[in-house]
C-alpha cells in the first residue's frame, strides 16, 4: 500500500489532546479538526456541526420543493411520499453515528415539526 504524505491528513478524537506527530516517509502529517467524508462532516467536536449542516440542507430542500407542497392538485399521500424521499432522506443520512444531547434532540424535534 502506498500513502501520499502530501494528501494525507490526520484527526485524533480523545478526551486528552495528543501532541504526537505521525510521519510518513519522513514527512509530518498535517493534523485537522474537521473534514468531510462521503457528504458527512466529521469533527473533533462531536456530531453538532454535522446535525446543524443536515438541518440547513433539509430546510433548503423544503424551500426548493415549496411549489409541490403548495400545489392543491397533488394529494396529501403523494406529498408525504415525496417529503420522505426528497427531504427526510437528506436529513437522516448517516444519523446512526450521531452523538446526541438534550440541545441536539430539541433541534431534531423542531426540524421534524417543520416537515
Amino acid at each position: 500500500m502506498e500513502i501520499s504524505a502530501e494528501k494525507t491528513k490526520i484527526m485524533a478524537n480523545s478526551k486528552e489532546p495528543s501532541k504526537k506527530e505521525i510521519k510518513v516517509n519522513g514527512q509530518i502529517l498535517e493534523r485537522v479538526t474537521k473534514f468531510k467524508y462521503l457528504g458527512s462532516i466529521i469533527t473533533d467536536e462531536g456530531s453538532k456541526p454535522e446535525i446543524l449542516s443536515r438541518i440547513a440542507q433539509t430546510t433548503a430542500a423544503l424551500t426548493k420543493h415549496k411549489p409541490i407542497w403548495n400545489n392543491k392538485n397533488i394529494s396529501i399521500s403523494s406529498k408525504i411520499r415525496l417529503l420522505r424521499s426528497l427531504v427526510m432522506s437528506i436529513f437522516l443520512y448517516a444519523c446512526e453515528s450521531w452523538i446526541l444531547n438534550a440541545d441536539i434532540e430539541r433541534r431534531i424535534r423542531a426540524m421534524e415539526m417543520r416537515c
